[in-house]
């Protein structure tokens, strides 16, 4: 993605946040993920790491109407996602739910899972700790660091 285009999808998060309530001030990061895929709007994400630690971690996630994340798994993390906002669809090779606001699912690890939101949401997600080189992509082409490019 190029700078400009982070800095633009950055306020989106902001914005999302904010009409959950979450209030995330100038130095908070956020990062936007398009997995290397050049299609932030249809594979992307919104992240905001809250606390990273050994024995936890804390995000807020954010998906813009009609994006999802792109089928992976994780081989140690285990992960729950609470709904703050918007309607979630979670799908694992077994199942396909749809979460609401108030509504949680949680992840082993080893789960191959994508989730996605047709009109946008805002997740919270509490989980072991998380480091990027545990996610495993089911499309090789995927990077999970984010890159950008000059404008």
């Amino acid at each position: 993605m190029k700078r400009s285009e982070i800095y633009a999808a950055q306020e989106i998060v902001r914005r999302q946040l904010a009409s959950a309530g979450i209030v995330v001030n100038d130095e908070t990061p956020v990062e936007i993920a398009d997995f290397g895929l050049g299609r932030y709007h249809a594979e992307g994400l919104g992240l905001v790491v809250r606390v990273n630690e050994p024995e936890y971690c804390s995000k807020w996630l954010t998906l813009t109407p009609g994006q999802q994340c792109p089928m992976h798994y994780h081989k140690v993390k285990k992960e729950t996602f609470f709904v703050l906002q918007g309607t979630v669809v979670v799908r694992t090779s077994n199942e396909t739910v749809t979460l609401n606001p108030g509504d949680r699912y949680t992840l082993f690890p080893g789960t191959p899972h994508t989730f996605g939101s047709v009109a946008g949401a805002v997740i919270e997600e509490v989980s072991t700790h998380d480091e990027n080189a545990d996610s495993y992509f089911e499309n090789a082409a995927v990077i999970r660091d984010p890159v950008s490019e000059e404008d």
